[in-house]
């Protein structure tokens, strides 16, 4: 009886863990050119939480109609570089220019209605 328990409470708790640990990872390394558009920085590095299509999973939506839309460009900016709650800070891995175009992109799917 004492191992069904452990593994209801055990089991879910690592497959958190493991996706958790995965998208972190995903957001580290090399592999993305220093001059990448936007968009392969945001599929790169910010998909895997937030979705292609800017719906949202781990991350929260980013896209049309989400409450990221009224965000100012200044908590784009802190939120990318210093990360906020589980999301991971990305000042050390992107350039200040890597993260402009993320953030272009970002605004330009909103403008636009969906990718």
């Amino acid at each position: 009886m004492a191992l069904t328990c452990a593994r209801r409470v055990c089991m879910p708790l690592l497959l958190v863990l493991v996706l958790l640990s995965a998208s972190l990872l995903a957001g580290c390394g090399s592999g993305l050119a220093e001059d990448a558009d936007g968009e392969e920085i945001y599929n790169a590095r910010c998909s895997s939480c937030h979705r292609r299509d800017l719906s949202g999973a781990i991350g929260p939506a980013l896209g049309p109609g989400s409450e990221a839309v009224d965000r100012p460009l200044e908590y784009y900016e802190i939120t990318i570089t210093s990360g906020k709650g589980r999301m991971p800070s990305f000042g050390s891995t992107l350039t200040d220019d890597q993260i402009t175009r993320v953030i272009e992109y970002i605004l330009a799917v909103q403008r636009a209605g969906g990718v």
